[in-house]
């Protein structure tokens, strides 16, 4: 039981002291996917920045899914992927009505994501911030704490079986932050690897100097370290890269996230054009849009994309709620002309 959920408890049995309150244990509701408007102050919103919203569900603790930090979404939509934190995967299909909203998620299920030594209880081992699909159905999985990158077999309803290790970029396992690992992990339409650590927290150094970042030399997933070539990735102030997705033209997208007492979260999609992405570049991305007060937010941490059905791009995004009473898990969907 969290800290929360025993204060909340502390003070329903207190009431119950204090006056002669008979309380009845009924069944908890089993949780259901929601539909979730953009702005619930505009229900008919549906545009920000440059990118047009396509409905989003709420899934807290559907089918037992949260804290999901990474997502995948097939390319015909009907089916996605997520990992969390804790060690969970994810898996259900997904719903869109005639005009390609995102309506309904069903048959959502969870499980535990096998590490090297097989089910593991310890965070340090299972911190998985992100994952990509491979041509040969296989997948990729980043975890942080203990930095890594794990790749499993193929499965159609995600990362299974004991994985085998993939080289990370030099000095990562040595001096990654705990909490700031390898945050961001996509496959880019050439068949390259790019990836980018979330890093520490510190507003003086986010203002000023890049994240690391890294671009495999050659497609396919790298063999030795010294395949990881080194990039920078410059996020916006205060804010920290969380997830990446792979753009058709061979650029990507990244998602940038902030957090403070009094504004909240708040969301950033950035674009990196294809041309930036190569050895030795220092990457400023462009912003395509920017969630806060009052729209959709929560703590967004994984992206996926997918080619939508008259040229667009469609862009999922998942928020990971850290099991928490006082967030939500959002999965969301948007297009980009």
């Amino acid at each position: 039981m969290t800290s929360h959920a025993k204060i909340g408890a502390a003070a329903l049995l207190l009431l119950v002291i204090g006056g002669c309150v008979a309380v009845i244990d009924e069944p908890a509701a089993t949780p259901q996917a929601s539909p979730v408007a953009l702005d619930r102050f505009r229900p008919a919103a549906s545009r920000v920045g440059a990118l047009t919203f396509r409905g989003a569900l709420d899934l807290t603790r559907v089918g037992g899914a949260g804290g999901l930090s990474g997502l995948w979404v097939a390319p015909d939509g009907g089916r996605f992927v997520a990992i969390g934190d804790t060690g969970l995967v994810a898996s259900g299909r997904l719903e869109h009505d005639a005009d390609g909203r995102l309506v309904g998620a069903l048959g959502v299920k969870t499980r535990p994501l096998l590490v090297e030594e097989g089910e593991s209880v310890e965070k340090r081992r299972t911190d998985a911030e992100e994952l990509l699909r491979l041509p040969d159905g296989g997948w990729i999985v980043a975890l942080e704490r203990d930095h890594r990158l794990l790749r499993y077999a193929s499965g159609e309803d995600g990362p299974n079986g004991i994985p085998t290790p993939v080289p990370v970029p030099p000095m990562v396992a040595e001096d990654g932050p705990d909490n700031g690992g390898l945050e961001s992990l996509t496959r880019l339409a050439d068949g390259r690897l790019l990836t980018i650590e979330e890093g520490e927290e510190d507003s003086e150094r986010d203002a000023t100097q890049p994240r690391r970042a890294w671009v495999s030399a050659s497609p396919g997933a790298p063999t030795q370290r010294t395949d990881w070539l080194p990039m920078g990735y410059r996020s916006a102030p205060r804010y920290r890269p969380t997830g990446a997705a792979a753009l058709p033209d061979g650029g990507a997208v990244v998602l940038e996230r902030r957090v403070s007492l009094l504004g909240g979260w708040s969301t950033r999609i950035v674009r990196i054009p294809a041309n930036a992405l190569r050895a030795g570049a220092v990457i400023t991305g462009d912003e395509l849009a920017r969630l806060e007060r009052p729209m959709l937010n929560d703590n967004f941490e994984g992206i996926a994309t997918r080619p939508g059905p008259s040229g667009e791009t469609l862009i999922y995004i998942v928020s990971d709620d850290n099991f928490s009473g006082f967030q939500r898990t959002y999965l969301a969907l948007f297009s980009l002309p």
